[in-house]
């Protein structure tokens, strides 16, 4: 079993049919998982939204490029796909990540929508938003 398959196991035990799809790669279930993160931040579970970003920021931390761009183009660069869910994603993205995918993001969101993007990455996040481990 490769690394990344044996880690979504660990976090994700409800998620084992679809980790250990052979026929699917990281960057299919990274993609997956970028739904469960939206369908948790509409319904506030900080416990689903911990593990999905811890698994998206230990494969974008992994050594080799592998891991590591299938987290930057599987799901960082569709975190605001579901823009009304903006102001909820980004208390989510360390800034040195947003950093690393800000050029994809130049690339797929308006001008306006990049502007606002920025406007709340550099906003500072209240201690009461600051997602657990301090993510955020």
């Amino acid at each position: 079993m490769t690394e990344w398959r044996g880690k979504a196991l660990a976090q994700f035990p409800e998620l084992r049919e679809l980790v250990e799809r052979e026929s699917w790669s990281c960057h299919v279930f990274l993609f997956e998982l970028r739904h469960l993160a939206m369908e948790a931040h509409r319904t506030a579970d900080t416990e689903a939204l911990t593990r999905v970003y811890d698994f998206a920021r230990w494969c974008l931390e992994q050594p080799g490029q592998f891991l590591s761009n299938a987290a930057v183009v599987s799901f960082y660069v569709h975190v605001f796909d579901d823009w009304e869910l903006r102001h909820e994603v980004v208390r989510w993205v360390p800034a040195r990540i947003a950093e690393r995918v800000r050029p994809l993001w130049e690339w797929r969101l308006s001008s306006e929508r990049l502007a606002e993007v920025d406007r709340l990455l550099a906003a500072p996040t209240p201690p009461e938003c600051t997602p657990p481990g301090g993510v955020g």
